[in-house]
């Protein structure tokens, strides 16, 4: 699960006890729908978000249908379980469209928020196989019995594109990248040519 504020590093998981709640609630309501499926709650608290993932793995499948949910809390504020009760109604709304739709629903792949309940939530969907990304952190090293868990650190491109920083060429004494000629070959670009 990737949370949606980039400040949120450190977490708790969702106490076992409340999330069996969570999953009773779930296989009471939609027990039809998920009687070939395996029913996935997990859940993280942030120091300034709490993060709910709602899953449904169909049997003889890889791609699990993730509902997550995102709320922002404050510190000072002692509604982070109200908060919970949103984000647990949040996906089980978005479930329920989900079955009647036979999957065919257009829910955003990247966090948007929406008004629920006069409050703010963001929503979205993915096919994160939980399983595997487990299976992944444990050949990483995660423990994932510690009380305080951090997120480990992206390793590929796109979750290391904000860490950029871009160099002013004029500033910077250093070669840049090998560009090519125009009739063959390579050349390198130095700082006094760009001038």
């Amino acid at each position: 699960m990737n949370p949606r504020l980039k400040t949120s590093k450190k977490w708790t998981g969702l106490p076992k006890e409340y999330v069996s709640q969570i999953q009773e609630v779930f296989q009471d309501s939609f027990a039809a729908q998920l009687k070939n499926a395996k029913l996935v709650i997990e859940g993280r608290i942030y120091p300034e978000e709490v993060l709910l993932r709602v899953g449904i793995l169909e049997k003889g499948r890889l791609a699990q249908a993730n509902f997550e949910v995102s709320v922002s809390y404050g510190t000072g504020k002692q509604d982070a379980v109200e908060r919970i009760h949103d984000s647990i109604d949040a996906a089980a709304s978005m479930m329920a469209e989900y079955f009647e739709k036979d999957g065919e629903v257009d829910f955003p792949y990247v966090w948007k928020e929406y008004e629920f309940n006069g409050r703010k939530l963001h929503l979205q969907f993915n096919t994160e196989n939980s399983d595997l990304e487990a299976q992944a952190n444990a050949l990483l090293g995660a423990d994932a019995d510690e009380l305080i868990q951090e997120d480990l650190e992206e390793d590929d491109a796109l979750g290391r594109a904000d860490e950029i920083i871009e160099v002013d060429a004029e500033d910077a004494d250093v070669d840049l990248p090998v560009e090519p000629t125009m009739f063959g070959g390579k050349k390198k670009k130095k700082k006094e040519d760009m001038h």
